[in-house]
């Protein structure tokens, strides 16, 4: 017989069952369950030996199989689910609560938890403290809980270090840690893309992107490699200088500073992913949009432009439940060897306050005696 007509021969072969491992290895199909998922209630050397075995055999998983039991798991009530740990870098939930992208990271977390059959609780940890890793390592043994998420640390916590081979771990954002977690992020470089996109399309060209300094460190400067990529593309676009804005300054502090960089680049938008950008520039004596048009690129209901990128925070943590759910029911602990990184796009939405430009000469004229006259 040839190599090739043996080969598709083999493609209607039977596929190999776990009984049948079972039975070649000389163990319970328990055993082989447990083996094949690297369960640390086996022995090593025993997860070895069965595996070779499988490999010998041909075994391997039906997918099918596989994903009508995540379905059952997910949807098949259970009297105690698995806890899930929800690491926040906030004193406690009051502080949270005045964070719009983590109220929404925890609200998808927490919904996406529910549908799959997992208690999501959350760990106030605070802000840069002294061995939290170790401490909240310790909680977590104590309690039994072999799952973390962290949600989106600060720029400050870099020294956070946990014995990652004890625990199922992805991280939201928090690019600045120095380790191999897998990475649940929005697609910031892309989000400040299409947001460029779009204001060139309505009309401008003097576009500038004013981002917060802490931002830019954690999330290794995905906004501003964004902007640069997408200006590039465009010849008739200005190359204009980011304003950086200090980590924790006020309206009042970064209001002088948005002025003097707004004149001296005769900026005719500002897309931030700040909030207080529109009320700063009002401070100023700035009229929004007449004066100076202002996109965000993370919208806020509550505050700030109405017009500009919505970011799906509420995905990212809905992502965050799901790649930590499968690291857990297939027992894959520590650092990821490479890491995963799955980013979530965001959405332009249209808005009284990024109006399309004018472009009549008399506009023109207008506005720029008025950025004379900052």
């Amino acid at each position: 017989m040839n190599h090739s007509r043996a080969k598709a021969l083999r493609v209607f072969l039977p596929r190999v069952t776990m009984q049948e491992v079972a039975r070649a290895a000389g163990v319970h199909q328990t055993t082989v369950s447990l083996a094949l998922r690297n369960d640390p209630r086996l022995p090593e050397k025993t997860r070895l030996e069965i595996q070779a075995v499988a490999d010998r055999l041909g075994y391997r998983p039906d997918p099918m199989l596989a994903a009508l039991n995540y379905y059952r798991t997910g949807r098949r009530p259970v009297k105690s689910p698995t806890t899930m740990a929800f690491l926040l870098n906030f004193r406690d939930r009051e502080e949270m609560e005045t964070s719009h992208p983590h109220r929404l990271f925890l609200e998808g977390a927490r919904r996406q938890a529910e549908r799959v059959g997992y208690h999501l609780e959350v760990f106030y940890i605070g802000h840069n403290a002294p061995g939290a890793g170790q401490r909240i390592q310790r909680v977590l043994k104590a309690r039994g809980i072999g799952g973390a998420i962290i949600a989106a640390f600060g720029d400050k916590m870099i020294k956070f270090k946990m014995d990652w081979d004890e625990f199922s771990v992805v991280r939201i954002e928090s690019q600045q840690l120095d380790n191999s977690l897998h990475l649940i992020s929005s697609y910031q470089m892309e989000i400040t893309r299409e947001a460029v996109r779009h204001l060139y399309d309505l009309g401008y060209r003097r576009i500038g992107l004013a981002i917060g300094e802490r931002e830019e460190t954690y999330l290794r400067n995905a906004y501003t490699a964004g902007y640069f990529v997408e200006v590039e593309l465009h010849p008739d676009v200005m190359h204009l200088p980011p304003l950086l804005l200090p980590a924790g300054a006020s309206t009042e502090e970064i209001a002088p500073l948005l002025a003097r960089w707004a004149k001296s680049n005769d900026l005719e938008v500002v897309a931030s992913n700040w909030a207080e950008v529109p009320e700063a520039f009002r401070l100023m004596g700035r009229q929004v949009p007449r004066d100076i048009v202002v996109a965000s690129l993370d919208l806020n209901p509550d505050r700030g432009s109405n017009a500009g990128m919505r970011q799906n925070h509420a995905v990212v943590g809905e992502r965050a439940v799901e790649q930590l759910a499968i690291l857990m029911r297939t027992n894959q602990r520590g650092l990821g060897t490479p890491h995963n990184n799955t980013l979530i796009e965001g959405a332009w939405v249209d808005g009284s306050d990024v109006p399309a430009r004018p472009t009549n000469s008399a506009f023109i004229s207008k506005n720029k005696n008025r950025s004379a006259g900052l």
